[in-house]
């Protein structure tokens, strides 16, 4: 894998210097899905061994009149994450202010609230993929199918038993719950599917990268026929997970507020040359995180964002079904599955190359601009790829 040589190094540095954390080490969590209210706060403060930071905790709490939620070291940035709650009287300006002032808190912030990016339609399945035909993959499948390529769903939980995704997914992570939570939720099934579909298995749809491979990171929780939910607290473990772990594309089809800590670490992966992809948006505007420096937008009406197909597509759905989705999210997930095809080619690309190559393979179709995938391929490798 890309960058695995460093990122062991940097593991081994990190276990010698917090060995506290190189062996499991017990922390306070709370389904995140429980925490996502205006009285809550997300604190970092330096990484420290187990006793310092049950201390430091302890401090904290005693000084601001404030209750820890719930904890994470966030290793891939060296720092401990503190949920902490505020009484419901408090003046949160006011003590966010008095937090930051203070020696021992690194940063605070309010606990922000995001959402997945889709509009929901109750129209019937197509018989066939009309996205596939729009983005030019099966001329670019002919060279690429994103073997070897490992890309991280940040997202509501991805029904791994459906038959086109039966085998396509490495084991579940779950920063939603407390322990691991078997779910299968509406979004991230379908952004799966539009990503990796199986192409071998004769039943369903085909995705963009079929063989890719894909981790489903819950850090979205989601009702039934309802839009998925996020937070800070969820989304940064997310992120934590995979820095460490050295994905080579980040998938985040969601979005909200901007977030100091989730730039932070946002950043942190595009400095590891992990391509981060998001969604736009569904008014117009660039959302956070669409809308980092670095990051690789997808949906959004602007020269700034890559156009891909995100109006009635098929996808999975839990419980060996299919559904019709739209939104900029479906867009993300068309855009990851294409860099998903370009880095199994070309591994060491960096990620101001990669957006360069989508940038400039743009092209109309039907009167719209629109991503075509064989001509991203055909950008880096012009001797080898034809797309006639």
């Amino acid at each position: 894998m890309r960058r695995l040589a460093l990122s062991a190094i940097f593991l081994f540095i990190l276990g010698l210097t917090y060995p506290a954390f190189a062996q499991s080490q017990p922390f306070l969590l709370k389904p995140a899905n429980a925490i996502a209210t205006k009285t809550h706060l997300i604190l970092t403060v330096p990484l420290a061994n187990k006793t310092k930071l049950d201390q430091t905790a302890s401090e904290i709490a005693a000084r601001f009149g404030v209750t820890l939620t719930a904890e994470w070291p966030l290793k891939s940035i060296a720092v401990h994450c503190f949920v902490v709650e505020a009484n419901q009287q408090a003046d949160m300006d006011s003590l966010i202010a008095r937090m930051q002032a203070d020696k021992q808190i690194r940063t605070v912030q309010r606990m922000q609230d995001f959402k997945t990016l889709e509009s929901r339609y109750s129209d019937p399945l197509f018989p066939i993929q009309t996205a596939l035909t729009q983005i030019n993959a099966v001329a670019a499948q002919r060279y690429s199918t994103g073997s070897g390529v490992r890309v991280a769903v940040v997202d509501s939980a991805i029904d791994a038993s459906h038959p086109d995704l039966l085998g396509r997914l490495t084991p579940a992570k779950d920063f939603v719950g407390v322990g691991q939570t078997i779910v299968a939720e509406d979004h991230g099934t379908a952004i799966a599917g539009i990503i990796a579909a199986d192409v071998a298995n004769a039943t369903g749809i085909v995705g963009v990268a079929p063989t890719a491979e894909l981790t489903s990171l819950r850090a979205c929780w989601q009702a039934p026929n309802e839009q998925g939910e996020c937070n800070s607290f969820s989304l940064a473990r997310a992120l934590n997970f995979a820095l460490l772990n050295d994905f080579d594309v980040i998938n985040l089809s969601l979005g909200g507020p901007p977030d100091p800590l989730l730039e932070e670490l946002i950043q942190s992966a595009i400095e590891k040359n992990i391509v981060v992809v998001a969604a736009w948006g569904e008014d117009g505007v660039a959302t956070f995180p669409a809308s980092v420096s670095g990051v690789i937008a997808a949906g959004g009406p602007t020269k700034a964002s890559i156009p891909a197909p995100s109006v009635d597509v098929i996808s999975t759905a839990p419980h060996n079904d299919y559904r019709y989705v739209s939104g900029s999210s479906v867009a993300a997930a068309h855009v990851s599955g294409i860099l998903a095809l370009l880095l199994a080619l070309h591994p060491d690309l960096p990620t101001e190359t990669l957006a360069h190559a989508l940038h400039a393979s743009v092209r109309q179709r039907n009167g719209d601009p629109m991503i075509d995938a064989c001509a991203v391929l055909h950008s880096e490798a012009k001797d080898t790829v034809s797309c006639k």
